[in-house]
């Protein structure tokens, strides 16, 4: 049976058209034209994406205003008989139902009305539709009084409700935050962040979450936060002055086989098989710090141990100038701690002999001759006896054999990494030295960059658990960390971003394998995602650092698949989703939509949510900043919300320039200060100290497979 209706002032139309995913109203000739004053309260009628309220069986249908026009028809405006009216068009409106609003009484005896979503009946024609009462037009705005509640602002649409979403709902599923420049993204990812440190209980409660920011526009917008949230910022700092900004740090040792493959662009077949098996050595023996040197003393050793069995006479020539960059680091060493030392000075005397008679004049400058003299079975054992006397003078015991995998996190100085790959090459047949070089002369590079190993060079008091700690925070303590990746050299960016969303997973995946016990959940902020996960096919295919973009798309595609699991969120704000990963969009349950202009970018979005909430997405281009459509899991039905307010100091750098105000009133532009801090020199790496424990291992304990070189295959 239809309920009664009351009486008839929030009247507005009958049902004209009923289809299964859209009612049709004609709008009576006295209803309001734009406001309407009714039960206390202004009405704004009709209003794209407002509420009608139609008949049931089973209660009252909500339905959501998508269309608003007029008929070609034409109707009296006369009301009594000896009035003449003239014509004037139909008006009409089509709107969505949502689902019916049911009433019952609570424990109070307050009446209480809830939304069900979906329709079992629908309205026929000459149904009457009328507005909204409040507490009805309120029943679409999530207002959950769960202690994880999240305040995001108010429903305009919906007499200013606030809206309350449920933390729980809102990050358990991955959040998309979407639109324009100048829209209000920036703002709605702070509120979000902020919101979910309002709801944290500062005795009891952990709150840990970590921001990607692409642009450096977040180091302020945490401040002002209960005290016992820590508040830890990192950058690529160039200069001490800098306040409350920590060294940036993503140690190269953390990186996996597959980053530094991406990093050093090396070869499938040639450079990606010498690469690994460097690494592999590297951490299966716990290389943490050793002097330079070493490795070349390590690499001599082994091309002795090729001389035995090689006939080529150019390879022959190699193994002495090898023997020579030995007896040149033996030097080195001895400067470096003199006195200290008795093999080593003992091993470079032994090789000074040895290659004075094969110079070319004898006693030059190691220009060694073509058909030089091999190395008699007495010098091949002299000189293996003497440099493994170095060695263990250097405290490179003999190694213990395979300990861990390539991936594993375990410290080691990156810079031995370009001697070890051409230790391993010299010994891998064919012209492989040739092949590893260009892939050498990369990581070279990368070492000796400043910027770069400020933030991922070695420090001997670094390690996975200070670094976790870092990052995470203390163990039942509240940390949002801020990164800013801003002034990362464009050829890392994807990679150290990598990195972090990697290693942030697998440590929540291991924990609850290790502990038998999920750890607290993180949330986890990229700004810009765009840039960081694009969909495959955006990449031009002469565009640098290709095979890292790809890198970085895959693990935030990983996060997005299997971070649920783990207590891993992703917070993706972009302003491009057409161009993000489509996969990562899929697992974003709840949207943020601000205003979107482009037709493309409109269309992805559209693809992402529900056929029947396609239609609200049309109002998007006019959409004012920090106005938003919240749409999924956090709402029962999509609300248009206002974003709420947050204070000047606390706004991400994101404003739009300040052109008028440079124009009228002049604004500086101080060329000594921005050289000054853009050439400034960036925090030094620690240095090998001599007085550390060396490496374990030893070439002679190792045994590589043997890899076949692709005479086809390029070194790049």
């Amino acid at each position: 049976m239809i309920p009664p209706w009351e009486s008839d002032s929030r009247a507005v139309g009958h049902v004209i058209e009923v289809g299964p995913s859209h009612v049709t109203v004609q709008i009576d000739r006295e209803a309001p034209h734009g406001t309407a004053f009714n039960q206390a309260r202004v009405n704004h009628f009709p209003r794209l994406n407002g509420f009608v309220i139609l008949p049931a069986e089973a209660g009252s249908i909500l339905a959501m205003v998508t269309w608003i026009g007029v008929t070609d028809d034409l109707v009296s405006l006369r009301s009594r008989p000896d009035h003449v009216g003239l014509p004037t068009p139909k008006r009409i409106l089509r709107a969505m139902p949502l689902g019916v609003i049911r009433t019952a009484r609570g424990q109070d005896g307050q009446v209480v009305r809830r939304l069900d979503r979906g329709l079992l009946g629908f309205p026929t024609v000459g149904d009457p539709v009328r507005l909204p009462e409040a507490s009805e037009a309120e029943v679409v705005v999530p207002r959950v009084s769960e202690p994880d509640a999240l305040l995001l602002g108010t429903a305009p649409l919906a007499g200013d409700a606030s809206v309350m979403v449920s933390g729980k709902r809102l990050f358990g599923r991955h959040v998309a935050v979407l639109g324009n420049t100048g829209s209000g993204k920036s703002c709605t990812v702070a509120q979000l962040i902020r919101g979910a440190a309002a709801a944290t209980d500062s005795h009891v409660g952990t709150l840990r979450a970590i921001v990607l920011d692409l642009n450096g526009e977040y180091q302020h917008a945490f401040d002002g936060l209960d005290p016992s949230i820590a508040i830890k910022r990192f950058s690529v700092v160039s200069s001490p002055e800098a306040t409350g900004v920590t060294q940036l740090r993503v140690p190269f040792w953390l990186w996996n086989y597959r980053e530094w493959a991406a990093f050093c662009g090396a070869s499938g077949k040639s450079q990606a098989p010498v690469l690994r098996q460097a690494l592999h050595l590297l951490r299966s023996s716990d290389t943490q710090s050793f002097p330079r040197g070493t490795v070349r003393i390590v690499a001599g050793r082994r091309s002795v141990r090729a001389h035995k069995v090689s006939e080529d006479k150019e390879s022959r020539k190699q193994v002495f100038e090898v023997l020579a960059a030995v007896k040149d680091a033996c030097e080195s060493l001895a400067v470096e701690s003199p006195g200290q030392l008795s093999a080593v000075p003992a091993l470079q005397a032994l090789l000074d002999r040895t290659l004075k008679t094969r110079l070319n004049p004898p006693g030059g400058d190691y220009r060694f001759k073509f058909d030089v003299i091999p190395l008699a079975m007495s010098e091949e054992a002299a000189l293996i006896d003497a440099m493994d006397a170095a060695l263990a003078e250097l405290r490179v015991p003999m190694g213990e054999g395979d300990t861990s995998s390539v991936d594993t996190p375990i410290t080691f100085d990156a810079r031995n990494l370009v001697d070890l790959t051409g230790v391993i090459a010299a010994g891998m047949q064919g012209d492989a030295q040739s092949w590893i070089a260009p892939m050498q002369d990369r990581l070279a590079v990368a070492m000796n960059d400043a910027r770069l190993t400020s933030v991922c060079g070695f420090h001997k008091d670094e390690n996975l658990a200070t670094w976790l700690t870092s990052m995470l925070g203390e163990s039942g303590k509240s940390q949002i960390t801020v990164l800013d990746l801003s002034l990362v050299p464009a050829t890392a960016q994807h990679v150290l971003a990598s990195v972090v969303g990697r290693v942030v997973l697998e440590a929540h995946e291991r924990y609850r394998r290790a502990a038998g016990t999920d750890a607290a959940p993180v949330i986890l902020v990229v700004e810009e995602a765009h840039s960081l996960m694009r969909r495959r096919g955006e990449f031009g295919v002469d565009e640098a650092g290709v095979d890292m973009a790809e890198l970085c798309r895959e693990t935030f595609e990983r996060v997005a698949r299997e971070g649920r699991k783990f207590g891993v969120s992703l917070v993706i704000s972009s302003q491009r989703p057409s161009e993000l990963s489509e996969t990562v969009l899929s697992q974003c349950n709840s949207f943020l939509v601000h205003r979107i202009v482009n037709g493309r970018d409109q269309e992805a979005v559209r693809r992402m949510v529900p056929d029947s909430v396609g239609a609200l997405l049309s109002e998007l281009p006019s959409l004012p900043s920090q106005a938003a459509l919240l749409i999924g899991a956090a709402a029962e039905v999509p609300v248009l919300l206002r974003v709420g307010d947050l204070a000047l100091e606390y706004r991400p750098n994101s404003a739009d320039p300040a052109y008028e105000t440079a124009w009228t009133l002049g604004m500086p532009w101080d060329v000594d200060t921005l050289v000054s801090a853009w050439l400034a020199t960036p925090i030094p790496v620690e240095e090998h100290d001599g007085d550390e424990p060396k490496s374990d291992w030893d070439l002679d304990g190792y045994e590589p497979p043997d890899y076949e070189l692709d005479p086809d295959d390029p070194p790049f």
